[in-house]
């Protein structure tokens, strides 16, 4: 049984993503209006990356549903939740998933992929600047010469308008800052309190750009900004 989680405490990744949250999340997150934009905009970057074809790994998957728009694509996935996994496979028939802890998992030397994704923000729920920057050395070292990694980034000084919006009226989310920069930052929803951290873009510029000939990175809904590096230099 999924251990509760108290209202005003920060949980860890581990407690908020059991069952209990599986059909908030995806009510929230997937089915929900406020986000058909960044899906869409997801579904439009992940066409023009996964062109030719080759092998994708989504890290911190979820419930897959990224996974899920392309099934013609050779596809895995990585999260740490079962109960998300659970929902993920049921999405994606077929495709390898691996649950595991990204922080501790490593893929063998000689697997390398052609597209390499990070969602939602998820490198945040490390909430340290040095493990955050592990992560996404990582998955720059995940990434195949020629291929290209998207992540997906919260914007630090524009959190805090979130709480204005619809979707944070309806649904009662909230976003609360835990520094006056935004860095260190809370998020409330039916899961629980998420303790985030979020350094500025410069911070994953600077990783990964000497690896790629080239990045670009652009906002679709304000505070999640979209990085796109492109052809990964050889090791």
């Amino acid at each position: 049984m999924d251990r509760p989680i108290l209202a005003n405490r920060a949980a860890a990744p581990d407690e908020i993503y059991g069952e209990r949250y599986v059909r908030p999340y995806a009510a929230l997150y997937i089915d929900h209006p406020m986000w058909e934009p960044k899906l869409q905009c997801n579904v439009a970057m992940l066409s023009r990356l996964l062109q030719p074809l080759g092998i994708w790994l989504d890290t911190c998957c979820g419930q897959g549903w990224h996974l899920a728009q392309f099934p013609s694509h050779r596809r895995m996935g990585i999260d740490m939740s079962a109960a998300q996994l659970e929902q993920a496979r049921l999405q994606n028939p077929g495709v390898p998933f691996i649950e595991a802890d990204i922080t501790d998992y490593e893929v063998p030397e000689e697997q390398r992929f052609d597209l390499v994704s990070n969602f939602w923000s998820a490198y945040s729920y490390l909430n340290d600047e040095d493990a955050i920057r592990k992560l996404v050395e990582k998955l720059v070292r995940w990434t195949a010469p020629g291929g290209a990694l998207y992540l997906e980034l919260t914007v630090p000084e524009l959190l805090e308008e979130f709480n204005d919006s619809e979707f944070a009226a309806e649904t009662g989310a909230k976003v609360s800052l835990q520094s006056p920069d935004g860095v260190h930052w809370n998020y409330r929803d039916a899961g629980g309190v998420h303790r985030m951290m979020s350094p500025q873009i410069e911070f994953f510029t600077d990783i990964i750009a000497p690896h790629f000939a080239g990045t670009n990175h652009s906002m679709v809904v304000r505070a999640i900004r979209q990085l796109v590096a492109w052809g990964k230099q050889p090791d």
